[in-house]
This record gives structure tokens, C-alpha cells and sequence, in this order.
């Protein structure tokens, strides 16, 4: 479920400090995310609760305007390479970068593409004094639609800069960076280059010439696929993975073909897309659906029962490439083909990441010749975690299986070592299952997120 993202200035203050811009925009502000109230926080001074931040909205918008392009499009950065940038990508996506030494509340922003989750993560009352005359009282973490976040800033933006014109400032460092903005998001050839850039985790122009020459890529991947491969990449490093990746998917000899596909496609063309549906949600529907063409139930599948519907010889499940740099499906020339670019030897991970592309070839219709199987966080890719996890180990199985049952440590250790070694999967696997499901708390096991279930597959 997605909900609305609004910006509130309640009411504009006097006896602000700094620039005649901070200054004069000093206002009470509030921050809606559907039901949450972000802004809610216990006034220590005061001795009292209140639902908006009195700070400068022109800072607010300032930070929101220079941060545009990526708080639209990068997803949050997990990938063991991404280390030497939490410190960037913190300052822009944490609202707390906002600065002008004011308390700001404590959000963080990511894109998967489709939507933005947005984590809110108030502090527990402290023992003691605190620095802070400011305490943010809520915790959430949930999703807007990427339309709702786009008018909840636009709307900011353009008050502060009626608000500017009112009082007299009209050539504002604002004004300029927002015409910037809009210009590029209506230039197709800019938006796609600042896209690029975001996904990338790099600001504006700072890269122009690495930019193009991964832009020409476009032709060999597919538009949407190399936006894919730009999102789990480093800047220093994606030129040399896009050549290695290319070469070695000329010689792939691994191809299968789909059966059942077009029932499958049909099947699933009534359960929405990536950009009308959350994406763990579609994965677990696809994964069913396939399921139930393949004739599987809930029982485990076996290295022949894919064999058997992908049309090849179980021993060709060990044709991996190790030294490639990511896995991927490679469009075939009939539309239920594709070749297999895999790289990981474990039997678990092998099956993992074969049910992924194949997830990806029936549940997302973009037209790419690449499928990438990556590590980042957009919606395409938390859709082939979801399908793979499913496909493989039906968590409705397991919600039959267990509900009511799992009383103690021990018997969880028991059911994830049962579970992982029948159905042949990872035991962090069946443990996310069995998080998700709510059979058991998420607090002992690692972190649930309700609304991207396959979120600890990540790293599966």
C-alpha cells in the first residue's frame, strides 16, 4: 500500500536567522507520510507536543531541489562496494543534511523506481539530559507513490519561492536551481541523463563523459536493464563489467525455453506491474502461478523439475561462467526463450539465481535484451528475489506448516534446517519466510520490513 507524502507550512515566523532567505522563511512545518506525522515531537523546552518543526522551509526545499534526481531514482545502497559512499549517499537522502543547525527530523529516503520507502526513525526517551531540546516521538517505515513525493516537493518549493517574491527576493540560488530542475524533467535526453547519473549515485555533470559513453550501452542491454546494472554498480567500475558481461554472453551456451509460457503470461497479466504493484507481492503471485502450470503444488521442486519445464538436461545446470561479473538472461529469439548467464557454483545460489531470471522473463515486460540479476534495491529486483524465494519454497506452505507452532529457539532452528534441507534452499531463506509470514518475531531473527518482503534476500 502506498500513501501520500505533504509538506504543511501552518504558518511563516519572524526572528529567523542567517541569509535574508533562511531568515525570512522560518515557518512551522509539517511532514505527512499517509498516517504518519514525522514532524511530531516532544518539545523539551516547552515541556510539550507538537506536530510541526519550526525551521527554515527555504533550507527544506533547498535541499529537496538540489537532491531531485536522486532521491527520485537511487535506491538505497547495500552492495559490498558501495562502503566508500554511505557518507554521500547519507547526505542526499537523510533529511537531517538539510542543516542550518537545525533539528531536523530523522528521515531517509530510497527509490526502487516505482515508489520511495521512507523510514522515519524517532529516538527513545533518553535517561538523563539531553542536548537535543528536540525529540522526534515516531517511527515508520512505509512507501509513497513516486507522483505523491514529486507534488509534496514541487508544492514546498513553490510556496518559498511565492513567499520570496512576496518579500521582495525574486534572483534567489533557489529560483534558479528549481527552473534547472523543471527544465530537465521535461527534456527527455537530460532526464535520461540525469537518471543515469542518480542511479549511478553521482550528482549532476559530474561524470558528463563516463555518462555518455554507458548511455550508448542502451542498444546491446536494453533501456531498463542498463538502469539495472547502473544501480548496482560503481562509477569506476561499470564500463569494464558492461565489456565482460557482453563478451561472455556471446559465447553463453546455457538456453532454455519456457513451458507453459504463454498461459503463464496471460495468467499474470491480471495481477498488475511493477508500477501498479508492490513488487514482493507480484513476485510471490508469479511464483504461484507458475506453480500451478507446472503442475508443482507446494512440494519441493527438484533440479529435474526445472530441468523438465525449461527444456534442457539437468547436468547442463552446472554450465557457469564464475569469473562474470553478474548474472543474466539473455532474450531469446522465439519470446518464451532465453540464454542463462549464471556464476555461482553452490546448488543452492545456482537455483536461486536461475529461478530469478526466469522470473524476470515472464513478470517483466521491458523489452530489454539483457535480464540482470543484481544486488540493488529497485522494485525489478525485489520482484525477482520474491519470485525465486517463492518458486522455490512456498511461504504459504511453511504458514501451514508452522502457524501456532513455533514456541522456542529451538524449534525454529529445527523447522529452518528441515525446511532448508527438503526444499533445497538457503536456511537465511526459510528464516525470511517464516519473519514474513509472522511466524515468528522479526526483532530475534533481523529486521522485517512488511512493506518489501524480499528484502532480506538481498544477499541470497
Amino acid at each position: 500500500m502506498s500513501h501520500e507524502f505533504e509538506i504543511e507550512i501552518t504558518n511563516w515566523l519572524t526572528g529567523g536567522v542567517g541569509e535574508p532567505e533562511v531568515r525570512e522563511t522560518t515557518a512551522e512545518i509539517s511532514i505527512r507520510v499517509g498516517p504518519y506525522c514525522a514532524t511530531e515531537a516532544e518539545d523539551r523546552p516547552a515541556r510539550s507536543v507538537r506536530k510541526s518543526v519550526r525551521a527554515s522551509a527555504y533550507l527544506l526545499a533547498s535541499w529537496f531541489a538540489s537532491n531531485w534526481w536522486r532521491l527520485r531514482w537511487e535506491p538505497e545502497r547495500t552492495s559490498p562496494g558501495a562502503g566508500s559512499q554511505t557518507l554521500d549517499w547519507d547526505m542526499g537522502h537523510k533529511l537531517g543534511a538539510s542543516g542550518g543547525g537545525y533539528v531536523w527530523p530523522p528521515l531517509t529516503f530510497s527509490s526502487d523506481g516505482y515508489h520511495l520507502l521512507v523510514h522515519c526513525e524517532g529516538r527513545e526517551k533518553e535517561l538523563g539530559e539531553s542536548l537535543s531540546p528536540i525529540r522526534y516521538l515516531n517511527s515508520f517505515t512505509t512507501q509513497v507513490e513516486v507522483s505523491s513525493f514529486e507534488r509534496g516537493v514541487s508544492t514546498l518549493v513553490e510556496q518559498v519561492l511565492a513567499r520570496l517574491d512576496a518579500i521582495g527576493i525574486h534572483n534567489s540560488p533557489l529560483r534558479a536551481l528549481w527552473m534547472e530542475v523543471r527544465r530537465e524533467r521535461t527534456d527527455k535526453t537530460l532526464e535520461a541523463k540525469r537518471k543515469m547519473e542518480a542511479l549511478l549515485g553521482v550528482d549532476p555533470d559530474e561524470q558528463e563523459g563516463l555518462i555518455e559513453e554507458i548511455l550508448k550501452w542502451q542498444g546491446t542491454t536494453g533501456r531498463q536493464a542498463l538502469g539495472e546494472i547502473a544501480a548496482a554498480s560503481e562509477a569506476s567500475d561499470i564500463e569494464a563489467n558492461l565489456r565482460a558481461t557482453a563478451d561472455a554472453a556471446e559465447s553463453v551456451r546455457l538456453s532454455v525455453r519456457i513451458a507453459k509460457y504463454g498461459r503463464i503470461r496471460s495468467e499474470l497479466a491480471d495481477k498488475g506491474s511493477l508500477s501498479s504493484a508492490v513488487p514482493w507481492k507480484l513476485g510471490r503471485d508469479a511464483a504461484a502461478i507458475v506453480r500451478s502450470a507446472w503442475g508443482l503444488g507446494d512440494r519441493p521442486v527438484t533440479n529435474g523439475d526445472i530441468a523438465a519445464s525449461l527444456h534442457l538436461d539437468e547436468a547442463e545446470f552446472e554450465d557457469v561462467q564464475s569469473n562474470v561479473p553478474m548474472v543474466v538472461g539473455i532474450r531469446g529469439s522465439r519470446e518464451e526463450e532465453l540464454k542463462l548467464l549464471l556464476k555461482r557454483k553452490h546448488p543452492d545460489r545456482l537455483r536461486f539465481d536461475l529461478a530469478r531470471l526466469v522470473g524476470d522473463h515472464i513478470g517483466v515486460d521491458a523489452g530489454d535484451n539483457w535480464k540482470p540479476a543484481t544486488r540493488s534495491m529497485t522494485a525489478r529486483q525485489k520482484f525477482q528475489r520474491s519470485f525465486a524465494a517463492e518458486f522455490l519454497c512456498p511461504s504459504d506452505m511453511l504458514d501451514a506448516r508452522y502457524k501456532g507452532d513455533l514456541d522456542a529457539d529451538e524449534d525454529v532452528d529445527e523447522a529452518v534446517f528441515e525446511i532448508s534441507r527438503e526444499y533445497q534452499v538457503s536456511q537465511r531463506l526459510v528464516l525470511s519466510h517464516l519473519v514474513n509470514r509472522g511466524l515468528i518475531g522479526g526483532s530475534s531473527w533481523g529486521d522485517s520490513d512488511v512493506y518489501d518482503a524480499s528484502r532480506m534476500f538481498e544477499h541470497s
